[in-house]
This record gives C-alpha cells, structure tokens and sequence, in this order.
C-alpha cells in the first residue's frame, strides 16, 4: 500500500507518512515504510517524477577579457526601507 501511494500520489517521505497515519495505521513509524520504499526501489522522488523533453538550454559563459581587466558587478538589494547599501563584488581575470 505504501509503495503504491508512492508511485501515484508522489508525496515526499513527511507528507507521504500524514497519510499513511490518517488513513492506513495511526501508529506506524517513520523509518519503516522508508525500508519498505528502499527495498522496492522507489525510494527516490527525483527518479519518480517525470523527466522534461526537448532542447536543453545552452550555458553562457563570461567574455573572456584579456589579464588585467577587473569585472565589477553592482548590486542594489531591496530593503523595507526601499534601496539599501551598495554592494560592489569585484572578480579580478
């Protein structure tokens, strides 16, 4: 039954253990329906869920800038009080 519950509602372990507690056995422990999911071989949530098709996004690089050049970022993080201090990063190539 846990197993099952697994493979169809997806819930992760905490939320997966509310309902076997509400509806199957008021008194079963945590670590035991995990056993049981590990020993099923359902244990991973991430190997359940569906996988996402198509073209993957490319990843961008920095510019390569010859040595010497500094790259300064600027950064202006919001506070309640709207903007706050100036943050300057700087990374050196």
């Amino acid at each position: 039954m846990v197993v099952a519950l697994r493979k169809t509602l997806l819930l992760s372990l905490d939320d997966r253990l509310v309902v076997t507690r509400e509806f199957i056995h008021p008194e079963v422990s945590r670590s035991g329906p995990g056993r049981r999911l590990r020993r099923h071989g359902v244990a991973d949530l991430n190997a359940l869920l569906p996988k996402e098709e198509g073209p993957k996004t490319p990843v961008k690089t920095f510019k390569a800038y010859e040595p010497g050049f500094v790259h300064v970022d600027i950064n202006y993080p919001a506070t309640d009080a709207g903007r706050g201090p100036t943050h300057v990063p700087v990374r050196r190539h």
